[in-house]
């Protein structure tokens, strides 16, 4: 079921030239899978990205090589460094803004 449900956030298109901001870029390449806020969907084994502990490079690189990992999230090849970089800014704004509500919002996370 999760493969069937991460086929949808497989656009790996990146001829979008109005899409500029990372919050742009993250609705159109991860929100379909992760939700807007980075939030996930458990039920559907989506984890929320915004409790990641990599590093931006490491997330960079997550998203455009996926090496070294299992993983069922798909490999961005196409994507340009810049975009990643981008998205990857974006993502670290909405984990500060959830650090500011972390109980709240991990408790929501974690528990069904």
């Amino acid at each position: 079921m999760v493969v069937v449900s991460l086929s949808g956030c497989s656009r790996d298109q990146h001829d979008h030239p109005n899409l500029t901001t990372g919050e742009q870029l993250f609705n159109y390449h991860c929100a379909e899978c992760h939700g807007v806020q980075g939030t996930g969907n458990l039920f559907n084994g989506i984890p929320a990205n915004i409790l990641t502990q990599k590093s931006h490079q490491e997330i960079v690189a997550y998203i455009t090589t996926g090496t070294g990992q299992e993983r069922e999230m798909p490999v961005f090849s196409a994507m340009p460094i810049a975009e990643a970089k981008v998205i990857t800014d974006h993502l670290f704004t909405l984990q500060k803004t959830y650090d500011k509500n972390g109980s709240q919002i991990k408790q929501l996370l974690i528990e069904p």
